[in-house]
């Protein structure tokens, strides 16, 4: 005799119905992305891509850069940040995860000196030995590098994936990929899609925004590295590393207690301040 399926009970037939329920209750509650919102995703994108990659054909055909200090400070920023600051944030959550989420000023101050540390020693590494000839073109052309790998990376690659996942939300395309799922994993593909319409639309632009100044403070910090190198000045390293951690943790403090567009004013002046202060570095004998 032959093992025949046992016939489907009448509870696994209402479970699966009360699943398929649930499954298109989901779906039910997909919303459409405002064009605005979009908007601004394309805006970010075109940011991060975009400026690095004018600002390396600027100092390459205005400033007579070479070419290569741009992908040093690729390379420079992938080994210290993604590599070697990712594997020590892994330990030291580990090992006190809970005493720095639980603080927002030990967090803040925790984030902003690890950025600064790995960020900044690999600058200082890569034009006292890597970058030649060290000099302001090639130094310009370093911090597009580094500060552009990093918009790519962290705003770009994020933009992309907004945007199509919006594009297939109001095509109807996501409805039809939710439906296909169990009811739990729709339920949480869903919970996390929903903040492309729930956010309001300006923020969508707030991440080009903030790659914009982040690209400029990458670029006066590599000039206060260059400089301190050239004159032998300590004083403009330090610079460096401490408007890199005042930055950093200002950004993560701000972000607790103000609005994204008050962090980016503030942002916005501390960057301006490292410009000025790059500037001034170059005027000094």
């Amino acid at each position: 005799m032959g093992n025949a399926e046992p016939p489907e009970s009448m509870a696994d037939g209402y479970g699966r119905q009360q699943r398929a329920v649930q499954a298109e209750r989901v779906v039910m509650t997909l919303m459409t992305v405002p064009a605005a919102s979009i908007a601004g995703m394309v805006f970010s994108l075109v940011v991060s891509f975009a400026l690095p990659i004018g600002l390396f054909i600027y100092a390459k055909k205005k400033l007579g850069a070479k070419a290569a200090p741009f992908f040093i400070g690729c390379g420079v920023f992938f080994v210290m940040v993604v590599m070697l600051e990712a594997a020590i944030h892994r330990i030291v959550f580990q090992l006190a995860g809970e005493a720095l989420t639980g603080s927002v000023i030990l967090y803040a101050v925790y984030g902003g000196l690890m950025a600064a540390l790995f960020e900044e020693t690999g600058r200082y590494i890569a034009m006292r030995f890597l970058v030649k000839p060290m000099d302001f073109p090639n130094a310009f052309m370093y911090g597009a590098g580094h500060g552009g790998v990093e918009a790519m990376l962290l705003c770009g690659v994020a933009s992309i994936s907004n945007i199509v996942s919006a594009v297939m939300i109001n095509s109807g395309t996501m409805s039809a990929q939710l439906a296909s799922l169990d009811a739990e994993k729709a339920a949480d593909t869903a919970a996390a899609l929903s903040a492309l319409w729930t956010t309001p639309s300006l923020t969508f632009f707030a991440g080009g925004v903030e790659r914009l100044l982040a690209v400029v403070l990458h670029v006066s910090l590599s000039i206060l590295v260059f400089q301190s190198i050239r004159k032998k000045s300590r004083k403009d390293l330090l610079n460096a590393y401490l408007f890199h951690f005042v930055i950093d943790s200002l950004a993560v403090l701000l972000s607790a207690v103000a609005s994204v567009w008050v962090v980016e004013l503030v942002v916005a002046l501390v960057t301006g301040g490292a410009v000025l202060m790059a500037k001034y570095a170059c005027m000094e004998e």
